[in-house]
Formats: C-alpha cells, structure tokens, sequence
C-alpha cells in the first residue's frame, strides 16, 4: 500500500525554528502554554541581568521595611537611650569643668585672702612696732640723766670734794656710808648707757639687711608674693628682737637709778613714800583707764619691768627738788660745830646743838636746800634773823643768825634761791649759818641729808 507523504512539521525538520536558544545561546526563552493558548517569550541577556539583580534587591528591602516595622520601637528607644546618655556624659564633663573652675577661683581667692591676711598681720606688727619704739625711746630718755634734777643737787656742791666730820651726835649717830653694790649700780658709767637710737621700720630689707628687691611678679623670677611677705616678716621679727635687746639694756641702768635714789633717800631717813605723795601732791591727777587685757610676750614683760624701774626713779626724781639735800652754802663747807651735844659756848653746860654751825664770810649768800613755802622770816631769839621753809611731808628747814633776810613769810622759794645772808645775830660768837632739818617739828643730824646729796651728785 502506497502512502502518501506526510507533511513534516517546519519545527522538526528545523529544530531551531523550536528553540531559539539553540541559535542564540544567550537568549533566555520562556513558553507559557495553557490549553490551548501558547506564548514564548525570548528575553535578552541584559534583560536578565537586570532581572536577577533587581529582584534581590526587592526583596531585601521588603525585608528591611518589615523588620523597621516590626523592630522600630525598639531601635526608637535604644537611638533616645544612647542620645541620652550622650547628653548625660555631656553634663557631666560640664559639671567636673565648672568644678574644677570652682576650685581654682576659691583657692585664687583664698591665696589672695591669705595674702591680704599675712599683709594685715604685718601692718599691724609694723605699727605694733612704731609704738614699741615709742615707748623704748620715751623710757631711754627718762633714763638718761636729768639736767634739773643733777644741777639742783650739784649746783651748789660742784666745788664740794672734801669729806664732812664723821658723826659727832650721841642724838643721831651716821650710819656707815653705804658701799657701791657690787655690780657697779652706783657707779656713772653703770648707769648712763648710750641711749639706744630706735629702731627703723624699713620693711624693704631683708633679714640680713639687704634690700628686698623692687620687682617681685613672677615673671621677673625674684621672688615671689610669699616668699617676699616671709622675708618682711623676719624682718619684723628682726626688728621686735632688737627692740627687746633695747629693753634688755635699759633695765640694768633703770633699776641702777632708781636703786641709787632710794639708797639717798633712805641715807638721808627720808620716807620714799611719804616724799612721793608729796611730789604728786601738786601733780594733776592721772586721767587714765580702760579694760584689763593682760599682756605676754617678752617685751612687755621686760617693757614692765624697766616701766617700774622708771617710775620709782620718775617719782624720786620728782620729789627732789623739796628734800634738802643740797648745800646751803657754796664750796666747801667749813664746819664749827655738828649736830648733837656739845658745851654751850656761853654757859659752859652740855646742851643738845640742834644744827650744824657753817662759818662763811659775813654776807654771803644763804640759798634754800629744797624748794618749799618761806613759814618763818623774823628775828627769833637764840636764832636771831631767821628763815624757815616748810617743804611739805613733814620737812622743814631754819637758817639762823642770818644779817639780812631776802624772802617774806608766805612766799614760794625754789631750790637754790637766795633767801638771806651770812650774819651773826642772836646767840653767836662770829659770822655763820646754824643750818637745821626737821622732820615733824624734831630736829635731825643735817649731815645725812648732805651726805644723801653728794650719793646722788655722784650718782646722777
């Protein structure tokens, strides 16, 4: 049987004509087919590049829109947290800043009030100072002998060298003459140091006396604000040194002076107190006063000590000029007849002499050993002409057998002042001075008193 030929299928008999990739390799061939319905689709190679790099793409940020979504919370809270605690380690790096900036204003500012307080400080011992040597000048010249005081005992006895009689009165008898102590307080030279010049206040030198340098700012390298307040204060500590040494110097020939006006006065019997009272008796009273703040240190008890020293010698000094212990007549005295019992040269009997007889040329002057008021100035039996000055606290003394009388009763007569003349009235043999001290209206030896006056002049 003879078949006829069968109509081949243009894709079999050409088999690219089927797939295309079998001409192009690099096509990508996709076939949809339904039923019926068939679809090739040939895409190009860059096409498919595309493609395949797009769609991971997609995908990873679906994937990433997703997680955000379900993760946004939590990344919110952790981004504030962390941004918090930015914040909060900001605040804290500005709070250690502001402390440390605290810091360093208070101690600028307490290095500046310590400055300021060691500058006070020494302000304050600086005029401490200034009134300290004040006070050592002010005691040095009360120490320093006393031109009134000297020339009213020696005035009259500067040509007086010889000795007075030993003690001829059964009625008073002299006491030994008083030895120097050994310490030479009696003696000129113990007692009339060089008077110390006070001290300087020149804070600009060093301890050692060398200027502190002008410039002291850190940039020039010298010396630094403290190192320059600690070179200031030992030199202040230097200059209160020298003051107490000042002070030291002044007590010996203080306690020398005074001692040596007690030692006259008690030579001479006189009561120191009473004659104290006597020369404040026309002082005007101490207005003074205050709270009591007790002081320390070594100068102010040293300062207390020569102060005391000073004002018994001040008050002894003061009381000079109305104890008699001057010489009513100048030069050398020639003594006739001392105190104390003797015979009476116009009856021939032991009488009590109350006096001390001076013989001096007729007329020469009679001058007042102490400084007091004129109580009797008349002619008074035995005496003839007399004079008597009372010079308060009990003392008083008669110049008798005067030629002339040159006060008036009631009259002020200072220490030296001319108050008669050498004469021979009333019970006398020649011219001369009966010379009497009384104490209380007694009579007492005049020599001690005279004696007292050369311890002084020789003292002074």
């Amino acid at each position: 049987m003879r078949h006829a030929p069968t109509a081949q299928n243009p894709a079999a008999q050409n088999p690219t004509a089927q797939n295309p990739t079998a001409q192009d390799p690099h096509l990508l061939a996709i076939s949809l087919a339904f039923r019926s319905f068939r679809r090739d689709l040939r895409l190009a190679p860059h096409w498919v590049y595309l493609l395949f790099g797009l769609v991971p793409m997609l995908v990873a940020a679906l994937l990433g829109t997703g997680l955000y979504l379900v993760f946004r919370d939590d990344m919110l809270t952790a981004l504030m947290r962390r941004q918090a605690q930015m914040q909060f380690a900001y605040e804290d790096r500005i709070a250690a800043l502001r402390d440390q900036v605290d810091q360093m204003a208070t101690r600028q500012l307490a290095n500046q009030d310590t400055v300021e307080g060691k500058v006070a400080e020494l302000a304050m011992r600086q005029a401490r100072l200034e009134s300290r040597s004040a006070l050592v000048s002010a005691l040095a010249a009360k120490i320093a002998p006393a031109p009134a005081a000297s020339e009213g005992v020696s005035a009259i006895n500067r040509a007086t060298r010889a000795p007075l009689p030993a003690a001829a009165s059964a009625y008073a008898p002299l006491k030994p003459a008083v030895a120097a102590p050994a310490q030479g307080k009696l003696t000129p030279e113990a007692v009339a140091p060089a008077k110390p010049a006070p001290e300087g206040f020149d804070l600009r030198r060093g301890a050692e006396g060398a200027p502190v340098p002008e410039d002291v700012s850190d940039a020039a390298d010298v010396l630094s604000p403290q190192d320059r307040l600690q070179a200031l204060a030992a030199n202040v500590d230097r200059i209160e040194l020298k003051q107490v040494s000042a002070l030291e110097t002044l007590r010996a020939p203080a306690a020398a002076r005074a001692e040596n006006l007690r030692l006259a006065f008690a030579e001479a019997g006189l009561p120191v107190e009473r004659m104290m009272r006597r020369a404040n008796a026309d002082k005007p009273a101490d207005a003074v006063g205050g709270p009591f703040e007790p002081a320390g240190g070594a100068f102010e008890r040293l300062f207390g000590e020569v102060n005391r020293s000073v004002a018994l010698m001040e008050g002894l000094r003061r009381a000079l000029p109305y104890a008699p212990l001057r010489q009513p007549l100048p030069g050398a005295l020639d003594v006739t007849s001392v105190f104390g019992y003797r015979t009476d040269p116009f009856l021939g009997r032991p009488a009590l002499h109350s006096g001390m007889d001076l013989r001096a040329p007729y007329g020469d002057a009679v001058r007042a050993t102490a400084s007091g008021r004129v109580s009797v100035a008349e002619s008074s039996g035995g005496y003839g002409n007399l004079v008597e000055v009372d010079h308060g606290a009990g003392l008083a003394t008669r110049y008798g057998h005067l030629s002339e009388i040159d006060v008036s009763e009631g009259q002020w007569v200072e220490a030296g002042a001319v108050i008669g003349r050498i004469g021979s009235t009333g019970r006398s043999t020649g011219p001369h001075l009966h010379y009497e001290v009384r104490v209380d209206g007694a009579a007492v030896d005049p020599t001690r008193y005279l004696k007292a006056g050369r311890l002084l002049t020789a003292g002074l």
